[in-house]
């Protein structure tokens, strides 16, 4: 008998299948799994989230015993669990030395920023099509209000409010399930490199983060589909940029303009 399970904005979700649906829920089908699977699958969604939220940071040497023991299950759901993080990429498996959280690399960075873009630019511009919706239009205000009255606690270390729910609400906009699903595969890795890089991010970024979001949902609402296009491009590749400073460095060069797009 399968279990069936509906929660509202997860950020780490199991192994168990996952099918989105139109109420902004999850519904969580997970097959009947023994008591071992059950573990593995604990022990699994546990690794993850800590390993998502930097409370395990990036080149921890894993100690599969003390993890056991946190968890109150033995060595090998624990291994198994690691194993799916390995293939998840966010476990690195050293011959000779064990396992380790991954390092997030410069590479990851523009990997995923070049994703990012294939993927947002063009759900930006179908938005701008549609003209976008009612959802996007209340996110553009509460941008337009930021923007006139800052917040005070701006440059607080998580500052990641509804507001930066942005990309995923413009996907979802677009009506198609299995690019949200898609999308979401990107999610957890966002997260992480958000969380990683906490205030040294947004304390530098936080203004042109909302100004940009507004000017791509300004081109969205406006039904302009080559402008939305092209803000959301210079959106990403400003943080693209951004971050790989950080990466490289631990803080930004000194600011220069980015390259025309060419009105993509």
């Amino acid at each position: 008998m399968a279990r069936v399970s509906i929660i509202a904005n997860p950020v780490v979700v199991t192994a168990a299948r996952r099918v989105f649906t139109a109420q902004n829920t999850w519904i969580i089908i997970e097959s009947g799994m023994g008591q071992r699977g059950s573990k593995k699958a604990r022990a699994y969604e546990n690794l993850k989230r800590r390993i998502i939220s930097v409370e395990l940071s990036p080149g921890l040497p894993i100690n599969e015993a003390d993890l056991a023991t946190q968890l109150g299950i033995s060595k090998t759901p624990v291994r198994e669990a690691l194993r799916q993080l390995e293939r998840d990429g966010l476990v690195e498996n050293v011959p000779s030395h064990g396992s380790t959280i991954s390092h997030i690399t410069l590479r990851d960075i523009n990997e995923i920023f070049e994703i990012r873009e294939i993927i947002e630019a063009g759900a930006a511009k179908r938005a701008a099509a549609i003209r976008g919706n009612d959802e996007l239009a209340r996110q553009r205000d509460a941008l337009a209000g930021m923007i006139q009255n800052p917040p005070a606690d701006a440059e607080t270390e998580y500052q990641w409010g509804k507001w930066e729910d942005l990309h995923l609400l413009l996907v979802r906009s677009l009506g198609n399930s299995l690019l949200v699903d898609v999308y979401t595969g990107l999610v957890d890795r966002i997260l992480r490199i958000r969380n990683h890089y906490g205030k040294r991010l947004t304390s530098g970024r936080f203004g042109d983060m909302v100004a940009e979001h507004k000017a791509i949902l300004d081109a969205v609402l406006g039904g302009d589909p080559d402008g939305a296009e092209n803000a959301m491009v210079i959106h990403l590749r400003n943080a693209s940029t951004y971050l790989a400073e950080l990466a490289v460095t631990g803080g930004p060069f000194p600011r220069r303009p980015l390259p025309s797009t060419g009105g993509r």
